[in-house]
C-alpha cells in the first residue's frame, strides 16, 4: 500500500508551524478550477490535492526561533521576505518526502510571483479548511480568520475526502463589519475587522506577526535593528 501523501507532508512540515491540512479528490478540484488550470493542464496523472496552512502563532514562533539564531544579531531577518523563504524551505522537505515515497507531485504556492496563479481560497474551501467570510477571507471553524494557506500539491495518489465543516458565519450578525454593511472583499480584512470576528480569538496572531503581514518593511526594519 502506498503511503498517505497528506501524512507524509504533515510529518515534513509540522515542526515548522504548518499545522492545518486538507485534501480532496481530483474531480472536486477540476469542477472548481478554471480552464487552463485543471488537472489535465497541470498534471495529467494527478488523483488528488493536498493543501497546507498555518493557524495561530506556531509558524511565526518557529520562524523567529530559527532566524534569531541564524548568524546572531538577527541576521536571519535581512532576507527580503523571510516568512515566504522559511515556508518554502518547509515545503521543500515535503517535496523530498513525497519523492522518496514514489509519489509524483506538483507543488503550488500562494505567493505574488507564483508562476501558476491558483485560487488558494477556492482550494481551501474544496479541501474543507474553511468557508468564505464577509470580508474576503476563509473562516476556519476553530481558528476563525487567524490562519493562512501556505502551499498545495497535486499528487498521483488517492487522498482522503474533505471534511465538511460547519460554516461559522451562518446566522452570525457579522460584528466583523462594524457599522459597514458593504463588504469590499479581501481589502476589508484589516486587523480590526479580523479581531471583531467572534470565532478563533485564541488563535489570534501576535502583535508583531500582525504588523509583519500588514507593514512588512517597517516590521523588518525594527527586527533588523535598523
Amino acid at each position: 500500500m502506498r503511503a498517505d501523501p497528506t501524512a507524509l507532508i504533515s510529518d515534513a512540515v509540522r515542526a515548522a508551524g504548518l499545522n492545518l491540512f486538507g485534501s480532496c479528490g481530483i474531480e472536486a478540484y477540476d469542477r472548481r478550477a478554471p480552464r487552463g488550470l485543471r488537472a489535465p493542464d497541470l498534471m495529467p496523472r494527478a488523483r488528488g490535492v493536498v493543501v497546507v496552512a498555518s493557524a495561530g502563532r506556531e509558524l511565526w514562533q518557529s520562524l523567529c526561533a530559527e532566524l534569531d539564531a541564524d548568524g546572531g544579531e538577527r541576521a536571519g531577518w535581512r532576507r527580503e521576505n523571510p516568512l515566504d523563504a522559511y515556508v518554502a524551505r518547509a515545503l521543500d522537505r515535503a517535496d523530498i518526502a513525497l519523492a522518496h515515497a514514489g509519489i509524483e507531485s506538483r507543488r503550488f504556492e500562494p505567493t505574488l510571483d507564483a508562476p501558476v496563479p491558483l485560487d488558494f481560497r477556492a482550494l481551501g474551501e474544496i479541501a474543507g479548511l474553511g468557508t468564505m467570510g464577509p470580508f474576503g477571507l476563509l473562516i476556519h471553524p476553530t481558528h476563525g480568520p487567524w490562519w493562512a494557506l501556505r502551499g498545495a500539491w497535486l499528487v498521483d495518489a488517492d487522498v482522503a475526502r474533505p471534511q465538511t465543516p460547519a460554516a461559522p458565519c451562518a446566522g452570525c450578525s457579522a460584528p466583523c463589519l462594524g457599522s459597514s454593511r458593504r463588504p469590499e472583499g479581501i481589502l476589508l480584512a484589516t486587523p480590526s475587522v479580523r479581531g471583531r470576528c467572534p470565532v478563533g480569538s485564541k488563535s489570534r496572531y501576535s502583535d508583531e506577526q500582525i504588523a509583519y503581514h500588514y507593514d512588512r518593511e517597517a516590521t523588518l526594519r525594527r527586527l533588523r535593528g535598523a
